[in-house]
């Protein structure tokens, strides 16, 4: 991994979803690229992180549906709060339909469930302005 924003450090993801499949998914496979990595069930469980001193993550993967707070609503939550986290949007809906929602919230793309690694990848590196995974690399 080579990194630009970072500094040389890993890079650090966030994943909410209500879903633990979902979560275990995207965890390995973040993992599989040596990214740091914490999942949340949901958005009301990343903010009391963030509210414990929690570091914020460089990139944040939601599900723009969940049942206590949307992934819109948390987006909301932590503009109010100043914080602006670069965001990839996944559903298994409409993506495009779903991005309109988030104009103006810091998304970098949205994805529609089940997520391609190297699309999910690619978003990722946009997301930090960093090489995740450089196929030439070592």
């Amino acid at each position: 991994m080579t990194s630009d924003r970072t500094g040389g450090r890993q890079i650090r993801v966030a994943i909410v979803d209500d879903d633990a499949g979902v979560r275990v998914g995207l965890r390995r496979l973040c993992e599989v690229f040596d990214l740091g990595v914490t999942v949340y069930a949901s958005g009301h469980e990343f903010l009391a992180s963030l509210d414990h001193g929690r570091p914020h993550a460089d990139c944040l993967l939601i599900d723009a549906h969940m049942p206590t707070m949307t992934g819109v609503e948390l987006q909301h939550d932590l503009l109010s709060r100043g914080i602006l986290i670069p965001t990839i949007v996944f559903t298994g809906d409409d993506p495009e339909a779903i991005s309109v929602h988030h104009t103006g919230l810091s998304v970098v793309a949205c994805l529609r469930k089940p997520i391609e690694s190297d699309v999910l990848i690619a978003a990722i590196e946009r997301a930090v302005g960093a090489v995740v995974f450089d196929p030439d690399g070592p």
